[in-house]
């Protein structure tokens, strides 16, 4: 937002529509404003007294707007020069001049740089803004996105303009929150490191062409949490939502610069035209097992029971009181059943056991309520009270009726366990009957970029902060998983938020040691999950060894949450009354900050199913199937079968 002051000034001087004031206009004296600007990024007048002319082009001294009018040199005396602004911000602090947009004024004042942002302020002894009886039509200069340098919005600092080309949403984080939008000139801007390996030229290219492709959108407004005014007619709403990639038409507004962003305050309502439209769930691919993985943002239901008590004193991670845990659990529920998913890999769930009042089973139980049989979840407990020791961890669930567990879960500490969460790793028959082979799921939540890792800063290449962190956490994943009983030649599946986009190091370790990356091998077009300062890319993997890759049907994202405005979300927080009331539905949009992916892999069928004949007799199907179900019962009895001549056979199933 640009800033509200915050010195007191006193009573000003005020002349305007009278005949003396008109005198003063048009004669020497004043000061061109492209003189005040200048051409480099501040003025060089900063502090002088100074009288300018011009046409007043927005007024935003209203109830909380940022009090003051945008002024712009009259078309007659403007200087010519592209690098210097005809348009500077007169600060008028609580003074509410009679001015209307079209007003020609003459106003003395004090030249300054506030926020990066040159200025006409008001002092105790100046002050004296004068109608000059006349109005006259500002034009707007056209512009067009990407600009050609960042110095090309210092040069229309304060003037009007109109964007002359239809441009789209990519960033809507802090719409309802600060009443910004960020803009561009395409639908969908990509993180660098999703497309390239971090450093390469293309990717420093990219990085760089994306500044130039944004620029903000912000309603004048200094104050927070005002209703968001578009979409129109009646603005944002749980139903009438302003994803990324809608596009905006006839965008103009005057320039301005505060907290480090070049930003357009509207002169008018853009026209909204939906063109990203909310996505239903997607189809299963027939005689499929889905395996889905979402990070559900928090997942906390303080001590499980129905009290505000374990809220009000928690950390700042999840609901803080119980009635928006409700509404948190209402959504992600909504998001897992229209995902019908058989396997779910969790991210981000409180980590406080497996017990009756769990995070991870009240999930279950919200899930299971009210649904037939068939598709209840459930989960296996790794012989352990607690995984990891974060305030968060991953969690496995999975319907019983579709799939059956080949072994119980199995926790494995990767990388540095004070930064990394352990990952979670459980094989599943993809029948409700133990044929086949099995798939290995294996769940991650890798250390994220945003906190710092002492000895692995940022190296400024786009991989953010404690990259090597979570690279060594990956190379220890395959280094275990190697070395298990058939190592990467079975069918495995790693899932879950990697906190790396596609071109990272970690991603690319694991595709070097024979990982298909599966949402970029299905969408070449390019995949996300999450947006981050106006671009996409996707934090959140599936990644296959060739033995599971054969076997997968289809794979993509659903884009129900990385699209839609923060505001949306469950929280209480930062909303009036009526805003928690017309920002929440209990359904599945905005359930999180990620979009939950989805795996469809191809089922197994019970012989019965396939027409083939069997037998009463014991086959070596039969047997082989009961070794398994023994084996997974208990691990250590592969080298008791070994022994009996049974290892190898036993191998071939397991794959």
């Amino acid at each position: 937002m640009t800033p509200q002051h915050t010195f007191r000034l006193l009573p000003l001087c005020l002349a305007l529509a009278t005949p003396a004031s008109y005198a003063a206009c048009g004669v020497p004296g004043a000061t061109l404003v492209s003189q005040v600007q200048g051409s480099a990024a501040a003025t060089t007048m900063a502090n002088q007294t100074v009288t300018i002319e011009g046409v007043v082009t927005t007024v935003m001294t209203g109830s909380d707007q940022v009090k003051g009018f945008y002024l712009q040199e009259e078309a007659a005396d403007q200087d010519g020069n592209p690098a210097t602004s005809e348009g500077i911000f007169v600060y008028t602090n609580a003074l509410k001049p009679a001015i209307t947009v079209g007003d020609v004024v003459r106003v003395t004042g004090l030249v300054k740089e506030f926020n990066g942002e040159t200025q006409l302020q008001q002092t105790a002894n100046l002050g004296l803004i004068e109608s000059c009886g006349s109005k006259a039509t500002a034009t707007a200069v056209k512009v067009r996105l990407p600009v050609s340098s960042q110095s090309s919005w210092e040069a229309l600092e304060g003037m009007l303009v109109q964007l002359d080309q239809p441009v789209y949403v990519v960033a809507n984080y802090d719409f309802a929150r600060y009443g910004e939008l960020t803009l561009s000139s395409q639908p969908r801007l990509w993180t660098a490191t999703q497309k390239h390996r971090p450093g390469t030229p293309e990717g420093v290219a990219l990085a760089a062409a994306n500044l130039l492709d944004k620029i903000t959108l912000d309603d004048g407004y200094s104050n927070q949490n005002r209703n968001a005014w578009l979409p129109g007619p009646g603005g944002l709403s749980a139903s009438n939502t302003l994803r990324a990639g809608d596009q905006l038409n006839s965008v103009s507004g005057v320039v301005g610069y505060s907290f480090n962003k070049y930003r357009l305050h509207p002169a008018a309502t853009p026209q909204v035209v939906a063109s990203n439209l909310r996505p239903a769930a997607p189809a299963r691919s027939t005689d499929s097992v889905r395996l889905a993985s979402f990070n559900v943002l928090n997942f906390f239901n303080g001590d499980g029971t129905s009290s505000d008590l374990p809220f009000k004193d928690a950390s700042n991670r999840g609901a803080k009181t119980y009635a928006d845990f409700l509404k948190q659990r209402a959504k992600i529920v909504s998001a897992i059943r229209a995902l019908d998913a058989d396997i779910v890999g969790l991210m981000e769930l409180e980590n406080d056991g497996f017990g009756a009042q769990s995070a991870l089973q009240d999930l279950v139980n919200a899930l299971n309520d009210g649904q037939p049989a068939a598709k209840h979840y459930s989960f296996g407990l790794p012989g352990m009270d607690k995984i990891g020791s974060d305030a968060i961890r991953v969690g496995l669930i999975y319907r019983a009726a579709v799939v059956k567990p080949a072994a119980n879960p199995e926790v494995k500490e990767i990388g540095d366990p004070s930064r990394n969460r352990p990952a979670l790793a459980q094989s599943f028959y993809l029948s409700s009957q133990p044929i086949g082979q099995p798939l290995t799921v294996v769940v991650n939540h890798l250390k994220s970029k945003s906190s710092a890792c002492a000895g692995d800063a940022d190296l400024a290449d786009g991989q953010g902060n404690c990259n090597q962190t979570r690279v060594t956490a990956v190379n220890d994943l395959k280094t275990w998983l190697a070395g298990q009983q058939g190592g990467l030649g079975r069918s495995i599946v790693l899932v879950g938020d990697f906190n790396a986009y596609a071109k990272e190091d970690p991603i690319y370790q694991l595709e070097q040691a024979g990982f298909t990356n599966l949402l970029a091998k299905n969408h070449a077009d390019g995949v996300y999950s999450y947006v981050f300062n106006g671009e996409s890319g996707n934090l959140d993997h599936g990644l296959a060894t060739a033995a599971a890759s054969a076997r997968v049907l289809g794979a993509g994202e659903w884009h129900i949450n990385a699209d839609e405005p923060t505001a949306l979300e469950y929280s209480s927080e930062y909303k009036s009354v009526t805003q928690q009331q017309n920002y929440y539905a209990a359904d599945a949009y905005r359930s999180s900050d990620h979009d939950p992916l989805y795996i469809d892999l191809r089922a197994e069928k019970p012989a019965a199913a396939t027409g083939t004949t069997t037998s009463t007799a014991s086959t070596a199907s039969d047997k082989d199937s009961r070794l398994s179900k023994l084996a997974a019962a208990d691990g250590s009895l592969l080298g008791l079968l070994a022994a009996l001549g049974l290892g190898a056979m036993l191998r071939r199933k397991r794959g």
